[in-house]
């Protein structure tokens, strides 16, 4: 069976020094690709490893890694990847941009004014600038063109959340489970989660759900239960 994971972070170019990000670090991802290959690796042709560039790959005769930069540059490699080859499940755990720059200007030149001291032109903008202004615009939904490319690919979401009560973290993860015709999604939120523990809860179609307190438990449940959708089989 031939798997795709992502994981990391995904970064949106101001130019060509300088990126927005977020603080993923892929280390949930990582562990997926590693109980999968540990686990069942007799059972796995090929895993495509889509990470962020701060976040490290999974390192296996098995695994082939891509370096994923923006937003964009996730979806045509998952474009590439779904239309090419039969893909048996996406576990999309990257950390991707809700938003990407649209343009950059000055404060000065948003009210009218224009100011000759702006520099914008060129691959690096000028450090000179003290009023720059970056506009940015809503990211298309990667996760949502998973299934409409390649129905019968099993997919595995991720939602991570901060602060919120138990039920909306729930009832939130599963309505991004209906919403992008997932087979699990890993619901967590940042107050459970910390140095040395994260509690996870991998939802099912039927909104039940498993808990996991650590990494290395998320990783092998979520292992388990995609090689099991892959095979055909039930859920224990």
């Amino acid at each position: 069976m031939k798997i795709i994971i992502t994981a990391g972070g995904t970064s949106e170019r101001i130019d060509d020094v300088r990126t927005i990000t977020n603080s993923s670090t892929g280390r949930l991802g990582h562990a997926i690709g590693e109980a999968l290959l540990r686990d069942y690796g007799d059972r796995i042709d090929r895993i495509y490893y889509l990470h962020g560039t701060r976040a490290a790959y999974v390192e296996d005769d098995k695994v082939e890694p891509r370096t994923i930069g923006g937003v964009m540059d996730l979806q045509k490699e998952l474009d590439l990847l779904l239309g090419a080859e039969k893909i048996d499940a996406v576990i999309h755990a990257m950390a991707v941009s809700d938003y990407m720059v649209n343009e950059v200007t000055t404060l000065d030149r948003i009210r009218g004014v224009e100011d000759v001291k702006a520099d914008l032109s060129g691959n690096k903008i000028s450090s000179d600038i003290d009023d720059l202004v970056i506009h940015m615009k809503r990211s298309p939904k990667v996760i949502s063109t998973i299934k409409k490319t390649r129905p019968n690919t099993h997919l595995v979401g991720f939602k991570l959340l901060s602060n919120v009560p138990h039920e909306e973290l729930i009832d939130i993860g599963y309505r991004l489970l209906k919403k992008n015709d997932c087979d699990f999604v890993l619901a967590n939120d940042l107050k459970e989660i910390g140095r040395d523990f994260h509690r996870g809860y991998l939802i099912h179609r039927d909104k039940t759900y498993d808990i996991m307190e650590n990494n290395e438990e998320i990783a092998e449940m979520i292992a388990r239960r995609t090689i099991r959708l892959c095979e055909g089989k039930e859920d224990e």
